[in-house]
């Protein structure tokens, strides 16, 4: 079963850290969230099970120069990646970028803005060209932006029920609710990698029940083809095990 780690809220930052380094035998990598406080500079945040306080803590974030951000343990892209930087394992990087929806009709701001976005996360990512990052953002326009850049990471997208269009990406997210077997069976037949996020508990679960309800043979091979994201991998894998 392959495991990409993801910072749960009952961790702290040093905890985080120790966790990951000391558990190299059992992980596949590590994912970590990542928002551009309002001095552009990578933040890491850990995700709530609750959209509204994740939204409200990206949005503090992003509004907040990072030297006045209080009550949150702040840990830098920078930080983690220097933490990490002898893993050998999968980094990947969920960029979260700030919402352009206001300029939907503008789209030369909307590019300008996602540049810019894109360009203040790699002056981060290019300090660590030998890491093995895996680069990923629910945003096309973001995924564009990194694309034009560089073809030396993977890159992905996080798919979403509100974004179907499938774009020529190395790896693709999908959410419980989205897992649909013929379109992962596809995907790992165009060889591109899968992973299945699951934050809560309730994440699990539906992964849980969607695997029993596959046919065995099916099941299996995507089983052990897919990495899982979570916060709680040894929940997870002895859920499966």
């Amino acid at each position: 079963m392959k495991l990409i780690v993801n910072k749960n809220v009952f961790q702290s930052k040093k905890n985080f850290f120790n966790e990951i380094n000391n558990s190299t035998e059992y992980i596949d990598g590590v994912s970590l969230e990542v928002v551009l406080s309002k001095d552009n500079i990578p933040v890491v945040i850990t995700p709530y099970e609750e959209e509204s306080l994740n939204a409200q803590l990206i949005s503090y974030i992003q509004k907040t120069p990072l030297d006045e951000i209080s009550g949150y343990e702040v840990i830098t892209l920078k930080e983690a990646l220097e933490n990490f930087k002898n893993l050998n394992k999968k980094i990947l990087i969920n960029f979260i970028p700030i919402s352009t929806t206001p300029y939907a009709q503008n789209i030369e701001l909307i590019n300008k803005i996602n540049k810019e976005q894109v360009d203040n996360l790699y002056k981060v990512l290019d300090e660590y060209p030998s890491i093995n990052l895996y680069v990923s953002s629910i945003s096309h326009n973001i995924i564009f932006h990194i694309k034009d850049r560089e073809n030396t990471h993977h890159i992905g997208v996080i798919l979403s029920a509100y974004e179907t269009n499938y774009i020529d990406v190395d790896f693709y997210i999908f959410s419980p609710e989205m897992l649909s077997l013929p379109i992962l069976n596809q995907q790992l037949e165009y060889e591109k990698e899968v992973m299945i996020i699951t934050q809560s508990s309730e994440d699990m679960m539906t992964t849980y029940k969607f695997f029993r309800g596959c046919p065995k043979h099916d099941g299996i091979k995507i089983f052990n083809n897919v990495s899982f994201i979570s916060n709680y991998p040894l929940i997870l894998y002895k859920l499966f095990n």
